[in-house]
């Protein structure tokens, strides 16, 4: 089974609804049913305010025009750069805006992570915590800016004890792959606790948690007498 959890920082303050952090149950919650979870990042001075609207965007686009997990992570994504950079056609250059995004589609134990902009997430596995960013060129530009944008995409099958973790680019160096991965070594109510406590000084930032724990026993069947 997924465990899922999220926190965000928004002011130096933690929030239960930070505008960075977006969790989309799939509404048809059928076999085939995908949740999509969201870390948006504001990537130019001023793009703060238009990232709640940025992070629900994305979910409502890929949960009408998804067919394949990628395809949705896709339109989602190039909708939001879109959306941004007709806004910055019609503002002055000071008033431009850009962001980053993390996205992250779950199906059963298949986990879908798309990346565009600055944008930060860790694997861990057989406790050791990776940093995965995207190395492509096409998905480095930022969200908003420039012609195209074209997502980077990683596929993983959760195994139990898997851990993968959207969070605020940037933080990864400061706390450390060998910190990081002490911290998801534990029970998973623990480790998101422990990843709060490296972060909260932040004064924005957010965090999603899927952690794949073995299932749990099924009852023996009952016997008549």
């Amino acid at each position: 089974m997924l465990w899922v959890s999220k926190f965000g920082i928004a002011n130096g303050e933690a929030a239960e609804d930070s505008p960075w952090v977006g969790a989309f149950p799939d509404p048809a919650r059928n076999e085939e049913s995908s949740d999509l979870y969201v870390i948006v990042h504001p990537a130019l001075p001023g793009s703060e305010e238009f990232c709640s609207d940025l992070r629900d965007a994305i979910g409502r686009t890929f949960h009408k025009t998804k067919v394949s997990l990628t395809g949705g992570l896709l339109r989602a994504l190039k909708a939001a750069h879109e959306n941004l950079r007709d806004w910055n056609e019609r503002s002055m250059r000071e008033h431009q805006i850009g962001a980053g995004a993390s996205v992250l589609a779950i199906r059963g134990r298949e986990a879908y992570l798309g990346q565009a902009g600055p944008s930060s997430a860790i694997f861990y596995r057989d406790f050791a915590a990776s940093e995965i960013v995207p190395a492509l060129p096409e998905a480095q530009g930022t969200l908003g800016v420039g012609d195209e944008i074209w997502p980077q995409f990683t596929r993983y099958d959760l195994v139990a004890g898997d851990r993968l973790v959207i969070l605020t680019p940037g933080l990864v160096p400061a706390i450390g792959e060998e910190t990081l991965a002490a911290a998801l070594e534990l029970p998973p109510d623990d480790a998101l606790k422990e990843l709060f406590r490296h972060l909260r000084q932040e004064q924005l930032c957010g965090a999603v948690l899927i952690a794949a724990e073995s299932e749990p026993a099924k009852p023996p069947p009952e016997t008549k007498s």
